[in-house]
C-alpha cells in the first residue's frame, strides 16, 4: 500500500489535512443553505410566478456554467496573480478575497426590497431583476474561491492515501455542514415571515466567517509547495493556448468526460432531493419545515458512520471506478421506497439510505478527478488543474440548470400553485375546477421530482461512467511513478 511520503511529496499532519477537509463545511454551511432555501423564498414566500422565478434560476445555473470555465482559464493563463511575484503564492490570495466576498452575496439575495408586490405588474420585474443580478453575484465569487481550493487538492496532496485522508475529512464535515445548513437556518423562518429569511442569511454569514477562519491553515501555500512551483515554472515551459483549443484538450480526454458526467448525474439527482426537502416537508408530509431537521439528521447520521466503512474499502480495493460505481448504485435504489414514503418516518429510513451513499460519493470524487489529472499531467507535462476543475464546475452547475427546470416543468404540468402549506394548494388547485384529482396530481409531480426523476438521471450517468472511465489501479500507480521521475 502505497504512503503518504514520497520523493517529491510533504506528509502533511492530520490538522492541516482536517484543516483542509474543513473547507466542504465551510462550503456546504453556505451552498446547503442556499440550496435549501433560496428557490423556496422566491417562490413561495415573496411569491414571484413560478415561471419567473424558474427563468431566474436557469439564468443563473447558465452563467453559473459559463463562469466557471472562463474563470479557471485565468487561474491557470495569467502570468502573475496576486501575491505570486512577491511572495510565490499561485491560489492561497484568490481564496482568502473569494470567499469572504461569497459570504456576502449569499447575503445580498435575502435583501430584496420586501415591499416590493409580485403582484404588480412592474414590481415583479424589479424583484425577478434583483433575484438574477444577486445569483450572478453569488456565483461569480463562489467560483473565484471554488476554482482554486478545489485546484489545490491535487497539487498539495500527493500521495494517494493522503488524498483519501484528506477528502475523509472533507466528506464528514462537508455533510455536517450541509445537514446542519438544513437544519440550523430553519429553525429562524416561518412560511409568510419572508423577513425571517434574512434573520436566517444572516445568521448563515456570521457562521460562515468562522468556519472559513478554520480552513485557512489548509489552503496555506506553505515553503515546500511553493518551492515545487518555482522547480515546475523553471524546468516546464507553460504554453500559452487560446480558449477554445484548451476546450478541445479538455473534453477530448475520456476518462475525464466519463468522470465528470457521472458527478453531474449526482448533482443533478441530490441537488433535486435537496430542493424538494422543504415541499416534502409542507405539502406531502403537512408538517412545519423545522421537521425537516429529522430528515437529515439520519441522513448525517447514516453518512458519517458509513464513511469510515467507505475509507478502509477504499484502500482494501484500491480501485476509484469501482468505488464510484458502488456508491451510485446504492444512491439509485435508495429513491424508490422514497416515491411510495406517506410517513415521515418513512422519508428518514430512505434518506438514511441516500446518506451512505452520499457518503460513499462525496469521499470518493476528488480522489478520482485527482487520478484524472494525474495521468493528463504526465501527457501534457502541464499542470492545468484549474482548467479540469474549472470544466468539471461547468458540467456540475448545469445540474442546478436541470434541477429549476425539473421543478419549472413539472410544477407547470401538474398544475402547481405557490402555497405556503397544504391547505393552501388543496384550496389553490381544486378551486379552479372543484376536481380533487387537481391537488392528487399536484402532489404526484412534488414526489416525481422528489424521487423517480433523479434516480433516473443518476442510472444514465452511472451507465455513461462505466463505458468512458478506463483508468484501473495498475495505470494510476505508473502515473504516480512517471510523475515522481518528472519531479512533478
Amino acid at each position: 500500500m502505497e504512503t503518504t511520503k514520497t520523493k517529491d511529496s510533504h506528509k502533511y499532519s492530520w490538522g492541516i489535512m482536517a484543516s483542509y477537509g474543513s473547507r466542504e463545511l465551510f462550503g456546504q454551511w453556505i451552498s446547503g443553505a442556499f440550496g435549501f432555501m433560496v428557490y423556496f423564498f422566491y417562490e413561495n414566500v415573496i411569491g414571484l410566478d413560478p415561471f419567473l422565478a424558474g427563468t431566474a434560476f436557469i439564468a443563473y445555473t447558465i452563467w453559473n456554467a459559463v463562469n466557471d470555465p472562463l474563470m479557471g482559464y485565468v487561474m491557470e493563463n495569467a502570468k502573475v496573480l496576486p501575491g505570486q511575484k512577491k511572495w510565490g503564492f499561485r491560489r492561497f490570495i484568490p481564496m482568502i478575497i473569494g470567499g469572504p466576498l461569497w459570504l456576502a452575496s449569499y447575503l445580498l439575495i435575502f435583501l430584496v426590497p420586501l415591499d416590493w408586490n409580485p403582484a404588480d405588474n412592474v414590481e415583479q420585474w424589479y424583484i425577478f431583476t434583483w433575484y438574477v443580478l444577486s445569483l450572478f453575484i453569488y456565483d461569480t465569487t463562489l467560483t473565484l474561491y471554488e476554482v482554486n481550493v478545489m485546484a489545490l487538492y491535487p497539487d498539495k496532496f500527493r500521495g494517494s492515501n493522503e488524498r483519501r485522508i484528506a477528502q475523509m475529512w472533507g466528506t464528514i464535515l462537508g455533510i455536517i455542514g450541509i445537514v446542519a445548513a438544513g437544519i440550523v437556518p430553519p429553525m429562524f423562518v416561518s412560511n409568510d415571515n419572508a423577513g425571517s429569511f434574512r434573520s436566517a442569511a444572516f445568521i448563515s454569514v456570521g457562521i460562515g466567517f468562522i468556519l472559513f477562519l478554520f480552513i485557512i491553515p489548509g489552503i496555506f501555500e506553505d515553503k515546500h509547495l511553493r518551492s515545487r512551483y518555482k522547480h515546475i515554472e523553471e524546468n516546464y515551459t507553460r504554453q500559452q493556448r487560446s480558449f477554445f483549443k484548451m476546450v478541445g484538450e479538455v473534453f477530448s480526454n475520456r476518462n475525464f468526460v466519463g468522470k465528470i458526467i457521472f458527478h453531474f448525474g449526482y448533482q443533478v439527482s441530490a441537488l433535486t432531493l435537496q430542493a424538494s426537502t422543504f415541499y416534502i416537508i409542507t405539502f406531502l408530509l403537512d408538517l412545519p419545515l423545522n421537521f425537516s431537521t429529522l430528515m437529515l439528521a439520519g441522513m448525517l447520521v447514516a453518512a458519517i458512520v458509513s464513511i469510515p466503512i467507505w475509507t478502509i474499502i477504499s484502500n482494501k480495493v484500491n480501485n476509484n471506478k469501482n468505488m464510484s460505481l458502488a456508491a451510485g448504485i446504492i444512491m439509485f435504489v435508495s429513491y424508490f421506497p422514497m416515491f411510495f414514503s406517506t410517513e415521515l418516518w418513512h422519508w428518514i429510513a430512505s434518506v438514511c439510505i441516500f446518506g451512505v451513499a452520499l457518503g460513499g460519493q462525496w469521499f470518493i470524487d476528488p480522489p478520482t478527478l485527482a487520478d484524472v489529472l494525474d495521468e493528463v499531467t504526465v501527457k501534457t507535462k502541464r499542470r492545468d488543474y484549474s482548467n479540469y476543475y474549472g470544466f468539471q464546475t461547468f458540467i456540475i452547475r448545469f445540474g442546478g440548470t436541470f434541477q429549476a427546470l425539473i421543478f419549472t416543468v413539472v410544477h407547470i404540468l401538474t398544475g402547481y400553485v405557490a402555497s405556503e402549506s397544504r391547505s393552501e394548494l388543496f384550496w389553490q388547485t381544486t378551486g379552479v375546477t372543484g376536481n380533487i384529482m387537481d391537488f392528487d396530481i399536484a402532489l404526484l409531480g412534488i414526489r416525481l421530482h422528489s424521487s423517480l426523476i433523479p434516480a433516473g438521471f443518476i442510472l444514465i450517468t452511472i451507465i455513461l461512467f462505466w463505458i468512458l472511465y478506463r483508468l484501473k489501479p495498475e495505470k494510476v500507480a505508473e502515473n504516480k511513478r512517471i510523475l515522481k521521475e518528472m519531479g512533478m
